[in-house]
């Protein structure tokens, strides 16, 4: 019955008291002083010629020649040294173990035979049962625990099912590490559809050769978008690549791709504004279905403002992506950035704000000497000899509650500051655009472009990451991740407070992944790279696939300190030795040898 399968159990043979087996270099000393101590008795004999040569004739058949008391000596150290280190005879339990699960989106791909990732379950399903600890881990573009080291059989299966394949790459040795780090001495079983070499561990590879077409890039240029597609297979393709807008299709082309290379195409568009979508018309056969569509572009960024200068709005309004709108109560309309010329109200809501002041009744002039350039928002803007209307009844700004000070007069006094709150910009200016001649220079189009610029609407992903702010679900035991599909996603609101929310695009664009793996071709892992380059062979990598230890023999030392059955016969059995070699040296006439003895011509 699962979760409560009983293993059975071998026996292991271990040492309480290790340390005296050094006894046993005491071996080639006994052998030493038996020969140092050999009595010779003396004879009287009529010549020694014959003495000599049989002398001679022994030495040259045999250098080296026991006797029963050499072997008697050699049993009496051997089990003493056995008897002191304490044999016993304890339970080996169920070694634990690792499972690693290749979780990269080639898994994913399909043949008759079915998909790697369904051979990989079966593969698995046997290494679940039999074990101590399991550590049962999905190696994706990071590591992930999915199961307790000492869930039941149940709860492992579970896991194992629960499991999908989809994430642009898998770390291996990550994954490696994480297995280090919760079961030290542990076997190690990778089951990838890579002929992976990882020291000691047991690579289990499924999967088979299969064509394949996928979109590796897809990007925006200035009027253009650029799309590249790869190819796995023994022919070349010739794959149609379509762009698309909310389902209106924008443009389309054939691309040829080689075999087992990449082919691209470009396409000229004036209109870049949205999320333009790239797909494929795939062949028959092809493989693998998540690399067939990918995402590119932003959500337009949504401006309001109470600007009745006019000056601001044509400046928003020049700024790609954008949609202004203009309402006297600009704070009070939820908007990706709010742009207000009236100051700040005491009824102003959380998001992305540009606060000019006030105009003054009658402003003192000052000129500025001197900004930050470094700032991002200061990018290309030039702010030597700006000169600004001040409200001298206006307190002047201070860097307090995370201010930044972007520019300053002749005299120091602030006039341009920023904060960011966790991506949340506001950025205040001391004077109001119609008292400054910032906006009749080409510094003014550029600070508007660097402001809306960091209103992030928009975020692209790999397959495998997490969406920006989205909380973990997680259980009592393992955390547990979406494993999202290309496609358009909406972020948490806790991380984006913007209108609308922030948008996430989802794709593969993993050109290995799209060749699905080249399978049987050994592979390097993310962190491998970032160490030299070199595959997961290195002492991180080999350190989990250390042989087990028996288990028991510390439950056998905390017993107690008494000698076991084993140790009492060895000593016994070298206490008959001792008297054996007593006997055999103390007695009468010569020790006898073991081998045959050369007698005299």
């Amino acid at each position: 019955m699962r979760g409560s399968t009983l293993q059975l159990r071998t026996m292991a043979l271990t040492f309480l008291a290790p340390s005296f087996l050094w006894l046993l270099a005491a071996v080639p000393l006994v052998v030493v002083l038996h020969f140092l101590r050999s009595r010779r008795r003396r004879l009287d004999v009529s010549a020694l010629f014959l003495w000599q040569r049989a002398k001679t004739t022994i030495a040259r058949r045999r250098i080296f020649s026991p006797t029963w008391l050499l072997v008697a000596q050699l049993a009496f150290t051997a089990l003493a040294a056995f008897a002191l280190a304490r044999p016993a005879l304890v339970p080996r339990a169920a070694p634990d173990r690792v499972v690693i699960i290749d979780a990269s989106a080639s898994m994913a791909a399909t043949t008759e035979a079915g998909s790697r990732f369904d051979l990989a379950l079966a593969t698995a399903r046997p290494l679940l049962t039999g074990a101590g600890r399991l550590a049962l881990i999905r190696a994706g573009i990071d590591a992930r625990l999915e199961a307790p080291l000492a869930a039941d059989e149940d709860r492992r299966l579970a896991a194992l099912e629960a499991m999908r394949p989809g994430d642009a790459s898998s770390d291996i040795g990550r994954a490696l590490v994480l297995a280090q780090d919760l079961l030290p001495v542990a076997e190690v079983h990778i089951v990838s559809d890579q002929d992976l070499a990882v020291g000691r561990a047991v690579v289990h590879t499924v999967g088979s050769e299969a064509p394949n077409v996928g979109i590796s890039a897809l990007d925006i240029g200035i009027g253009q978008v650029f799309v590249a597609v790869v190819a796995s297979g023994n022919r070349p393709v010739q794959v149609e690549v379509g762009l698309f807008r909310d389902d209106t299709s924008l443009a389309a082309g054939t691309v040829l791709v080689p075999s087992d290379g990449t082919g691209s195409i470009t396409f000229p568009l004036d209109d870049l504004s949205g999320i333009i979508e790239a797909r494929l018309a795939v062949p028959p056969g092809d493989a693998l279905a998540l690399d067939d569509v990918a995402y590119t572009g932003s959500r337009p960024v949504r401006v309001v403002t109470d600007d009745d200068h006019g000056a601001l709005t044509r400046a928003l309004e020049a700024v790609p992506n954008t949609s202004v709108t203009f309402t006297v109560g600009a704070r009070l309309v939820e908007a990706d950035l709010r742009v207000l010329t009236r100051g700040f109200g005491d009824d102003r809501t959380p998001g992305n704000y540009l606060v000019f002041a006030p105009a003054a009744a009658a402003p003192a002039y000052q000129v500025v000497r001197d900004w930050d350039r470094a700032h991002p928002l200061l990018r290309f803007v030039d702010l030597r000899d700006l000169v600004v209307g001040l409200d001298p009844d206006r307190p002047v700004m201070d860097e307090a509650d995370g201010w930044h000070v972007l520019a300053r007069t002749a005299d120091l006094t602030p006039v341009l500051r920023v904060r960011d709150a966790g991506g949340i910009w506001e950025i205040e200016a001391a004077f109001h655009p119609s008292q400054t001649d910032l906006i009749l220079r080409p510094a003014f189009p550029a600070l508007i472009t660097n402001v809306v610029g960091q209103i992030r609407t928009t975020t692209r992903i790999r397959l495998g990451e997490g969406l920006p702010g989205a909380a973990v679900v997680a259980d009592d035991t393992a955390a547990v991740g979406a494993v999202l599909e290309p496609g358009i996603y909406r972020g948490s609101p806790e991380s984006e407070p913007q209108v609308g929310g922030e948008l996430v695009l989802a794709s593969l664009l993993a050109p290995s992944e799209s060749r699905l793996g080249q399978v049987g071709m050994a592979v390097p892992s993310a962190a491998a790279s970032e160490q030299g380059g070199e595959a997961a062979t290195d002492d991180a990598a080999a350190r989990p696939v250390a042989t087990p230890e028996p288990t028991g023999a510390e439950n056998a030392v905390g017993r107690g300190g008494a000698a076991t059955g084993a140790a009492y016969v060895l000593i016994a059995l070298a206490l008959a030795a001792l008297v054996a070699e007593w006997v055999m040296f103390s007695g009468v006439g010569v020790p006898f040898s073991l081998g045959r003895r050369a007698r005299p011509a």
